[in-house]
């Protein structure tokens, strides 16, 4: 999380994320802290390779190149953020907690991470191409369009958003509120999920390493 938010300043108030709402002061914030930390990762595992060597990464992004069209890698936190705000509505979670929590994630273009990747001059682009996922990681049905069971799916990608974010909701929210959170989550991903299938983009590069 940029140093100007996780320092306590309500910048971002109704998001955890980049949302429809997020002040373009933010999402600056939020791609700047992406590029330095995204250089530096590529730094430490370039001293760690060989020279010529070769790695493979591949991460969440976006197809767009316009933050503000950002799909449905933000669509996921957008819901974890109306699931909070229920709590904050019933009573079970402080609203000052909710607007101060902001998640340690950034979903680039593919322009973003090869600019990133250039303008650190320790790798050469190999490959680089983007493809989609389902949010429900077990959902193989072939049907690109239609969701056949919803509320199992819903159930299946809160599973799996908890493995993900549960020890930083734990960590800002304390854990009582774990259960009821999830649960909420899983209905509102149903719904979402009946409108259509729901899928994020994944980029995956292929770099080698300079001599």
């Amino acid at each position: 999380v940029p140093d100007e938010l996780s320092g306590g300043a309500y910048l971002n108030e109704e998001s955890i994320y980049i949302g429809k709402s997020t002040p373009p002061a933010v999402i600056k914030l939020y791609k700047e802290e992406y590029q330095k930390d995204l250089s530096l990762f590529l730094t430490l595992r370039f001293n760690e390779l060989v020279c010529g060597g070769h790695m493979v990464l591949t991460f969440l992004g976006r197809k767009s190149k316009d933050m503000l069209l950002h799909g449905e890698a933000s669509s996921m936190w957008d819901l974890l953020a109306q699931a909070l705000l229920s709590l904050v509505l019933k009573g079970l979670v402080e609203k000052e907690k909710l607007v101060s929590f902001n998640l340690p994630f950034y979903a680039p273009s593919v322009d973003e991470v090869k600019t990133v990747v250039e303008e650190n001059n320790l790798f050469n682009v190999e490959h680089m191409s983007v493809f989609e996922s389902s949010w429900d990681p077990q959902d193989d049905d072939t049907n690109d369009d239609v969701v056949l069971g919803c509320t199992s799916s819903g159930l299946n990608v809160a599973r799996c958003i908890r493995a993900v974010v549960e020890p930083l909701i734990r960590k800002h929210f304390g854990e009582a509120i774990l259960d009821d959170l999830f649960m909420v989550y899983a209905s509102m991903v149903s719904k979402h999920l009946k409108k259509a299938k729901a899928k994020y983009p994944i980029i995956i590069v292929y770099l080698k390493a300079k001599h």
